[in-house]
């Protein structure tokens, strides 16, 4: 019913207006119609500013809470953030909305913050950090990053998203001097973690003249222990040549009550959280209670995921490098297996849900014979599944090296591995894939009179705990520069990520919504690649009747 009035509420004039002119020329045609004695500029201006509390909203948008009846802002005309929030919030704007303080806090009036690195002449000094970007560099208010930029004669342009584009903005709700920013690390180590320390401090200190950095030691539990060190740039400047985490990193219980509680005893109005998809499940409660409160806090994730797991980014910072450490246990074992006859290396890596780090591994190693992912189910016994193979690649070639993801355990179709139970993120530790392959084809060798040898090289946290490679250092650099330009303007609520290698801002609803799951799936082309490399079967005796 209510949409019915809505539509009724619509003047057909304005809609065709709509299609011909776009939004602005809309409005003007529709300052024509009634006749206004004020240019039209001014009307647009007004008009546009208190319709914004009319609008109805998208329905591809989370429905507003509050109705906003103005959106003012000093120097209205001047401000581009005032022009890019209206933007976002008209109904023609295709855009997945980003969530804003200046909305969430119900502003009416934003101040005039210009941004610190706006040049103002073509010749400028760049000592200092400040004031030499052109005002070409700056992100206009309509810009936005298709989720797929490749189309096929069925797919439309209007089924696919748009995320905000990402970078810095000429006019900023933050002022620098009242900023204290609060930087987060939960989960497991990642190469890069140091590099995006190491940017947001540089960034905010010497970019935005920010002067209250924080960092909080070992993940939630410096918040709740107010464990907070001050970072600065002497403080960081090397860190980033060493691998781990500079500020301790864990797995711990999530208080979301008591960490905004910390927040705001704290005066932080600021938090870089960097973590994975727990974290960014934390991360949007977090977003739900500062907003319910009131508080101006922006919560900002930069992604993370050794096994690139991560929903609709193209990948996750730490992942090529990954790929590279992974390298050195895999000629290990070529060099093991092919220096005895009748012998197998086994490598495990990491992938509890999803198999791409093994198989971007094989694929750069390229002398893997099998690989194993949790995507795919897989028979060890019977005459066509993987024991046999094993066997019979032995009597003919002598050696076979497997590449396994830990969570190809839980694809074993005919047996079960058990678990080790869960870690204090609740997260099921799974049982030991690798030693478990190694004794199932000792034993089903001897069996058939065969004398193998199985080399087990299980390197994980030799691949996690590296500093990050040159790829990896670029993508960190430029995701915590990203994630601090979108949070000195106010957005909020959000994780910052490559989309079609471009930097953009996604709705952490969006990435937490599970529509976006990331796996390996039979028509991916790098897994049609390894497959044509390894010629490795399915490995299940019933495939015919599947």
């Amino acid at each position: 019913m209510e949409s019915k009035n809505l539509t009724q509420n619509i003047n057909p004039l304005y809609l065709l207006a709509s299609l011909a002119l776009g939004t602005i020329g809309a409005a003007a045609f529709n300052a024509l119609r009634k006749g206004s004695t004020e240019t039209a500029q001014q009307h647009v201006f007004e008009e546009n500013m208190s319709a914004n509390a009319s609008a109805p909203q998208s329905p591809k948008r989370p429905t507003k809470k509050h109705v906003i009846n103005k959106l003012m802002a000093k120097n209205a005309n001047e401000n581009e953030l005032v022009k890019e929030l209206k933007n976002l919030e008209e109904i023609t704007c295709e855009i997945e909305r980003v969530s804003n303080l200046a909305y969430d806090l119900k502003l009416q009036v934003l101040p005039l913050n210009v941004n610190p690195m706006l040049g103002n002449s073509n010749y400028r000094s760049v000592f200092g950090g400040e004031g030499f970007l052109p005002e070409t560099a700056f992100v206009n208010h309509d810009c936005y990053i298709l989720q797929h930029p490749n189309f096929g004669p069925n797919d439309l342009l209007s089924r696919t998203k748009r995320w905000l584009r990402s970078g810095p903005r000429k006019h900023l709700l933050f002022s620098p001097d009242e900023v204290k920013a609060g930087i987060v690390v939960v989960g497991g180590l990642l190469p890069g973690l140091n590099v995006i320390i190491r940017e947001l401090t540089m960034c905010l200190f010497y970019n935005y003249k920010v002067q209250n950095i924080f960092g909080a030691k070992y993940g939630y539990n410096g918040i709740y222990n107010n464990d907070w060190i001050k970072l600065d740039p002497k403080m960081v400047k090397t860190i980033h040549h060493q691998g781990g985490c500079f500020l301790g990193t864990a797995r711990s219980k999530f208080d979301g009550e008591m960490i905004v509680d910390e927040l705001a005893k704290n005066g932080i109005n600021q938090v870089y959280l960097i973590g994975g998809l727990g974290c960014m499940k934390s991360a949007e409660q977090l977003y739900e209670i500062i907003k319910d409160r009131n508080l101006k806090i922006s919560i900002v994730v930069i992604p993370k995921s050794i096994e690139n797991e991560i929903p609709i980014i193209d990948k996750s910072f730490g992942f090529e490098t990954a790929i590279e450490e992974a390298q050195n246990p895999l000629k290990a074992a070529y060099q093991e297996t092919h220096s005895k006859r009748y012998s197998v290396g086994i490598v495990r890596l990491w992938g509890v849900h999803t198999g791409f780090l093994a198989l971007n591994a094989s694929l750069a190693f390229r002398s893997v014979n099998i690989c194993l992912v949790p995507e795919f189910e897989f028979d060890l016994y019977g005459e066509k599944g993987l024991l046999q193979y094993v066997y019979s690649r032995l009597q003919h070639k002598g050696t076979c090296i497997i590449v396994v993801a830990e969570g190809a355990a839980s694809s074993l179709r005919d047996c079960k591995i058990n678990d080790k139970g869960r870690d204090a993120s609740g997260n099921v530790k799974q049982g030991d894939i690798g030693l478990f392959l190694k004794n199932a084809i000792l034993e089903f060798t001897r069996e058939k009179g065969l004398n193998a040898e199985v080399k087990y090289i299980d390197p994980q946290y030799m691949v996690r705990a590296g500093k990050a490679n040159s790829l990896d250092s670029k993508l960190c650099s430029q995701l915590a520069q990203n994630a601090i330009h979108a949070s000195m303007a106010g957005f909020t609520g959000f994780a910052v990520g490559h989309v079609s290698n471009k930097t953009c801002m996604i709705p952490l609803n969006e990435m937490n919504s599970g529509n976006y799951a990331n796996r390996i799936t039979p028509s991916n082309i790098s897994w049609q690649r390894l497959l044509a490399g390894t010629g490795q079967p399915s490995f299940i005796n019933n495939e015919q009747d599947i």
